[in-house]
């Protein structure tokens, strides 16, 4: 095992495990899109959303190989698009509606930004 500082995830171990855990974050993406279990009142906001945002902070802040940026980009134009066709059943407060939206697009296209970094070195 390689170790190149005294951090949590200054080596090789640990970033496999966190490597690991990106994965399984990502299949409960696929699968919610696979599954139609991506609606906003389903598994998109309880599931995939948070996971989206769990990938980002892993790989923020643990260095960690995030998805490639196609397929963030995949994902976000998936899941915007659903977004915008499902919200308005649901009622929300229209600043809500707004809100929610800029956080979830802000998210992906910080991930994207992320894995465009990783991916580009």
């Amino acid at each position: 095992m390689g170790t190149w500082g005294s951090g949590h995830f200054e080596n090789d171990g640990a970033l496999d495990y966190v490597g690991d855990l990106i994965d399984r974050l990502s299949g409960t993406i696929v699968d919610c899109f696979d599954e139609d279990n991506a609606d906003l009142d389903e598994g998109g906001e309880s599931e995939l959303m948070p996971s989206v945002a769990i990938i980002k902070i892993l790989s923020e802040q643990c260095g960690a190989a995030p998805p490639k940026p196609d397929v963030i980009e995949g994902w976000r134009s998936k899941y915007l698009a659903i977004y915008d066709e499902q919200i308005d059943h649901l009622d929300p407060d229209p600043e809500h509606k707004v809100e929610r939206r800029k956080i979830i697009d802000q998210t992906f296209q910080d991930l994207a930004a992320l894995a465009g970094e990783f991916w580009n070195r």
